[in-house]
């Protein structure tokens, strides 16, 4: 058994595979989010919008920005975090693992099992709500839940 360990956040995701619980973790390539850290006004073309203007229309010679509901730099992670699902699909197609494991801080791990196909869905053996980019293979080995290897699919 192949399991698929995807560890995430708004930057970079890196991903391993293991077929036993103590390791080790080998190394399945990276991809990176090249606009990550940007600011809003960094990743638009234009400023926001400006209304002008008191409550009825009347201009009391105050502005107000006008920002849609979502921001420009969210919309950036959640097609980052779209990235990931299709290269996990794609691994997932030509059946590199049997099982997969997301690692990721809390706004991430929803965006990228939002993002997952029903397909990969069914694959995933469980998830860690923890943001572990930047530690070592066998600090991520010790975040895997026991169960994870002996799950019945």
């Amino acid at each position: 058994m192949n399991l698929r360990i995807v560890v995430s956040d708004e930057r970079e995701a890196n991903f391993f595979d293991t077929s036993k619980l103590t390791g080790p973790l080998t190394g399945r390539g990276s991809i990176h989010n090249g606009t990550a850290g940007l600011r809003d006004t960094d990743l638009e073309s234009d400023r926001p919008g400006r209304r002008h203007g008191g409550p009825t229309g009347v201009n009391h010679g105050h502005s107000h920005g006008v920002d849609g509901e979502r921001s420009t730099e969210r919309h950036d992670v959640e097609l980052f975090a779209k990235a990931v699902a299709h290269r996990i699909d794609a691994d997932r197609a030509k059946n590199d693992f049997d099982k997969l494991l997301l690692i990721a801080p809390p706004k991430m791990l929803g965006l990228l099992r939002q993002s997952l196909s029903t397909q990969a869905r069914s694959l995933l053996a469980g998830e860690v709500s923890k943001d572990m980019m930047r530690q070592d293979g066998k600090t991520i080995l010790k975040f895997i839940p026991d169960d994870t290897f002996f799950q019945a699919r």
